[in-house]
């Protein structure tokens, strides 16, 4: 009987395991679709959307409260000396700061239509960020210098304008490189 006990606990672990290493490489087959097509990487892209929503608000796109948007200027001569980790890095903490940014100015009175763009943003770069903090890159991360300075706005219009340059720039510079070497 205890026999019986330990096959059925090692079939039922055997089973889990199998479980867990099929979630694994499914993760990993979609972060890598990400990086090695610009469709996939299309299809992320809510901006168009997020323009449009904004458009039917009616009225202003002024926020109440500020954001604090991220430097997304890239010095091609400098982004092309550091390693993928600092690539990495460099547009983590710039998304980062975004969604940091954007959390704190949802949720305004008055804004209900503003305020749903906001989450619909804030919920966008949260995905980018958690396909960029899962993709393996070798080598130990680096912290990330600041190469301009912030600026705020109380603008939507702007904020999302930042967004899509970020995803068109960093983002994208930093995917092309991955695609170099992860893609076949």
């Amino acid at each position: 009987m205890i026999w019986r006990m330990i096959q059925s606990l090692q079939l039922e672990g055997l089973l889990l395991l199998c479980v867990v290493f099929s979630e694994v490489q499914r993760s990993h087959t979609r972060v890598l679709d990400f990086v090695c097509s610009p469709e996939a990487r299309s299809s992320l892209n809510i901006i168009t959307a997020l323009e449009t929503a904004m458009k039917n608000c009616g009225g202003s796109d002024q926020l109440l409260v500020p954001i604090r948007l991220p430097c997304v200027k890239i010095r091609k001569v400098t982004w092309d000396q550091k390693s993928l980790q600092q690539k990495r890095a460099s547009v983590c903490t710039s998304l980062g700061n975004l969604q940091q940014a954007v959390d704190s100015a949802k949720g305004q009175p008055g804004l209900a239509c503003q305020s749903s763009i906001l989450q619909r943003l804030k919920h966008n770069i949260q995905n980018h960020l958690k396909i960029l903090r899962n993709l393996e890159i070798q080598g130990a991360p680096w912290p990330t210098e600041a190469s301009c300075t912030s600026q705020e706005t109380k603008s939507l219009t702007k904020t999302l304008e930042l967004y899509g340059r970020l995803l068109r720039g960093p983002v994208e510079f930093l995917l092309l490189d991955l695609s170099e070497t992860s893609c076949s």
